[in-house]
């Protein structure tokens, strides 16, 4: 059965690619590790280069995997008609494109015990792949990465327009500084790593960093591009980043970046 061998074949093509460019995420995320290492073991590590890099690799295998369905749809229609073969090529791109959802249907059936989405993709198009009705599975396969691609852009459409709101809101030009147990008023400018600041309900992060007393409720949509997400809960040891807002609380935070380093400012630089 060489459609089994071939369909096994992008499943291990997937399984491949998909290590490698994590293992390049790592990288990029370790490296940025000993910028600012935290001495309690409750801070935890998120570098701004790890998010980069996994938007980047969001971004990048969006486009991928629609091209290789795109791909495999044009071999699957073609195949009848000049060479039959490519019907088996075309087979290779579906079941690499499928391989993540195949995953997804898996946990959610063995796992979560649920019948979602996923789980009614897997089955159509497995079916259609093992019964050999490619030009179908190629036809279903494109027609759904085809919507995903236009959700994307959408998407990433509303991040563009979040980042320019980033681009024209100016940080506050001061912050509050903890210097020998008393709280006095600095310029944003003159701050350096390690230094810790207060912020307090109703005001917006100026820096990345970690906070290391307090607990706050923290808006991130403008960051995400999820403006319905809900605000997050943090607490001693978490990470915060620029332009995000306090709605309730207060907290240190330790200062790790700021200005034009902030995970905020690269992210408005990619997009711009």
């Amino acid at each position: 059965m060489p459609h089994l061998l071939i369909i096994a074949g992008g499943m291990i093509t997937y399984a491949g690619i998909r290590w490698y460019r994590r293992s390049k995420i790592e990288k990029t995320s370790n490296a940025d590790e000993d910028m600012l290492t935290p001495k309690s073991k409750t801070e935890q590590v998120v570098p701004e280069n790890q998010q980069l890099s996994e938007m980047n690799y969001a971004i990048n295998t969006v486009h991928q995997d629609f091209t290789v369905a795109s791909i495999s749809f044009a071999l699957a229609t073609v195949a009848p008609l000049f060479y039959s073969p490519l019907s088996l090529a075309s087979a290779f791109g579906v079941s690499y494109n499928t391989t993540p959802i195949w995953q997804k249907g898996y946990d959610s059936v063995f796992e979560h015990k649920q019948l979602n989405g996923p789980v009614a993709y897997s089955v159509l198009v497995g079916s259609f792949l093992l019964t050999n009705h490619f030009f179908m599975a190629a036809l279903i396969n494109w027609l759904f990465y085809l919507s995903k691609r236009f959700l994307f852009i959408f998407k990433e459409s509303f991040q563009k327009s979040l980042v320019g709101f980033l681009v024209a809101t100016e940080p506050p030009d001061s912050v509050w500084l903890r210097k020998n147990g008393v709280e006095i008023e600095t310029s944003l400018d003159s701050l350096k790593a390690g230094d810790i600041i207060v912020v307090n309900a109703g005001k917006m992060i100026p820096v990345d960093g970690f906070i290391t007393e307090g607990m706050a409720s923290i808006d991130q949509s403008l960051l995400t591009g999820a403006a319905d997400s809900e605000p997050l809960e943090k607490k001693a040891g978490a990470h915060v980043f620029a332009f995000t807002y306090v709605l309730s609380g207060q907290i240190y935070i330790k200062v790790k970046k700021w200005g034009r380093e902030t995970y905020a400012a690269k992210m408005a630089a990619m997009y711009s």
